[in-house]
C-alpha cells in the first residue's frame, strides 16, 4: 500500500488465497495523520529523550508549584551559607541539601525546582504572544498577497489601521478616545469608499484623501487639551493618518505594510530590543514575557506567511473559492489546519529559545525580582562565588537551563521529522 502526501493512510484491501482455493478479502485499519505522526515521533530515540526531559521538567515544576509550598521571602538560614551538596545530615549541616546552599543559606534544589515554574511560565506565555500575533499577521499577509479584499475585509482593515495608527497620538495626548475615533473614521472611510467597477484598478481620489485628512486633523487637534505643543503634534500626526485612510487600501498593500514592519523589528538587535522594552516597562517576569513575545513576532509572521503563500495556490483552496467560500472560511477551514505542522515545530523550538531569553534577562537583573527563584537570576546571583569554590551554586541552575533547552530542541527535531513524512523516506 502506498501513502499519499502528508502521511494520511487510506483503507485498502488485499486478497489472500486460502488452501482450499477461496479468496479472503482483508482490509487495513484506517490511520490518521496525527496518529502516524505520533508513531514516527515515538520511534525516534532522540525525540523520546527530548520528550522525557520536557515531561520531567514540566511535571516537576507544576507539581512543585501546586503541592510543595515554598515562600522565598522566608527561606534563608545564614548558618548554612554556601554549604556543599549533602545527601545525609552531618554535624556541620544537620539538614539534607542535594544541590547545596546559596549565599543566603537557601536550598538550591528547592529553588531550582520552583524556579522551573517561572522559567516555563515565561517561555509558554511569551511563545503564546509571538504565535498569536505573528500567526494572525502572517495569515493576513500571506492570504491577501494575491487575494482581493472584500467589503467586510476592508471595513476591518481600515478600522484596525485607524486604531493602530491612532494609538500614537492618543498616547501623546494621554486620551485613548482619539484612538477609537480614528478607528471609527477608518470604518466610515471603508463604508463610504467609492465602489470601483469589477476588474478596475482602484484609483486615488484627491477629494477623498483631502476630506479624510481634514477629519484626521480635527481628531488630532483634540489633543490641545493636554497642551499647545501636544495638540500641534497630534494634529500633524492626525493629518497624516487621515491621508492614509483616504487611500484605496488593498490586499498587497496590507501585506507589504505588515512585512515592512516586521523588517523594522528585525533590524534591531534582538537582545538590545528586549532590554530596551524592559527598560521602558520595568523589570519583572510579566514584563519579560511581553518583551520576549514582542521580539519573537517577526519569526512566526514570516514563517506563516511563507506557508500560506504556498498553500493558497493548492487545488483544494482554488476549489473552495470557486464554490463561493468566503475568505474567513478558506483561511480557517482549509489553509490554517494545513499550516500547523511547521508552526508546531517552530513553537517547540521557540520554547527552548524563550527559556534562554528568560535566563539571560534574569542574569542581567531584568527578569524575576528577588527573592523569587528563576534559573537565570540564580546564576546572576551566584556566579561571583565561583572563585571561592562554591561551584554548586552555578552548576545546578545552569544544568537546569541546559537540559530543558536540550529537551525542547530534541523534541522539536523529532516533531519536524514526524510531521513531514518525506524526511523519513
Amino acid at each position: 500500500m502506498s501513502e499519499p502526501a502528508g502521511g494520511l493512510a487510506v483503507v485498502t484491501s488485499r486478497s489472500d488465497r486460502r488452501p482450499d482455493g477461496t479468496i479472503l478479502m482483508t482490509s487495513r485499519r484506517h490511520r490518521s495523520l496525527w496518529g502516524d505522526a505520533w508513531r514516527r515521533l515515538v520511534a525516534n530515540r532522540a525525540a523520546r529523550l527530548g520528550l522525557a526531559l520536557v515531561m520531567m521538567f514540566v511535571l516537576s515544576s507544576v507539581l512543585a508549584h501546586f503541592f510543595w509550598e515554598y515562600d522565598p521571602k522566608t527561606d534563608l538560614d545564614y548558618s548554612l551559607k554556601l554549604k556543599p551538596p549533602t545527601l545525609y545530615p552531618t554535624s556541620d549541616v544537620p539538614t539534607i541539601h542535594p544541590f547545596g546552599t546559596d549565599r543566603l543559606g537557601r536550598d538550591i534544589f528547592r529553588r531550582v525546582i520552583h524556579g522551573g515554574w517561572n522559567s516555563m511560565r515565561v517561555s509558554v506565555v511569551s511563545v503564546g504572544i509571538s504565535l498569536t500575533i505573528g500567526g494572525l499577521l502572517g495569515l493576513v499577509a500571506g492570504f491577501y498577497e494575491s487575494m482581493p479584499l472584500g467589503r467586510g475585509g476592508k471595513v476591518v482593515l481600515f478600522g484596525a489601521t485607524g486604531l493602530l495608527l491612532g494609538s500614537f497620538p492618543a498616547w501623546l495626548a494621554d486620551s485613548f478616545l482619539q484612538a477609537f475615533l480614528f478607528c471609527g473614521s477608518g470604518v466610515a472611510a471603508a463604508i463610504l469608499e467609492r465602489r470601483e467597477m469589477a476588474g478596475e484598478i482602484p484609483r486615488i481620489s484627491p477629494v477623498r484623501v483631502a476630506v479624510c485628512a481634514i477629519v484626521g486633523l480635527g481628531i488630532g487637534c483634540l489633543g490641545l487639551k493636554s497642551g499647545l505643543y501636544t495638540g500641534i503634534a497630534c494634529g500633524v500626526v492626525g493629518l497624516f493618518i487621515g491621508g492614509i485612510l483616504g487611500l484605496p487600501l488593498s490586499g498587497p498593500f496590507v501585506s507589504n505594510i505588515i512585512m515592512r514592519i516586521m523588517d523594522v523589528i528585525l533590524a534591531f538587535p534582538a537582545y538590545l530590543l528586549a532590554i530596551a522594552i524592559l527598560a521602558f516597562l520595568g523589570p519583572g517576569l510579566d514584563k519579560a514575557m511581553i518583551a520576549i513575545g514582542f521580539v519573537g513576532i517577526p519569526v512566526y509572521t514570516r514563517l506563516v506567511r511563507s506557508t500560506v503563500l504556498s498553500l493558497s495556490q493548492e487545488t483544494y483552496v482554488l476549489a473552495a473559492r470557486s464554490l463561493g467560500a468566503g475568505h474567513a472560511r478558506v483561511i480557517f477551514r482549509h489553509i490554517l489546519p494545513n499550516a500547523l505542522s511547521p508552526v508546531i515545530v517552530q513553537a517547540t523550538m521557540g520554547l527552548a529559545s524563550a527559556i534562554i531569553w528568560a535566563g539571560a534577562l534574569g542574569f542581567l537583573g531584568l527578569g524575576a525580582i528577588p527573592p523569587d527563584p528563576e534559573w537565570g537570576a540564580m546564576l546572576g546571583d551566584s556566579y561571583r562565588f565561583l572563585t571561592s569554590g562554591a561551584w554548586w551554586a552555578v552548576l545546578f541552575p545552569g544544568l537546569a537551563i541546559m537540559l530543558s533547552v536540550l529537551g525542547f530542541n530534541l523534541l522539536g527535531d523529532g516533531l519536524r521529522d514526524a510531521l513531514d513524512p518525506r524526511l523519513t523516506r
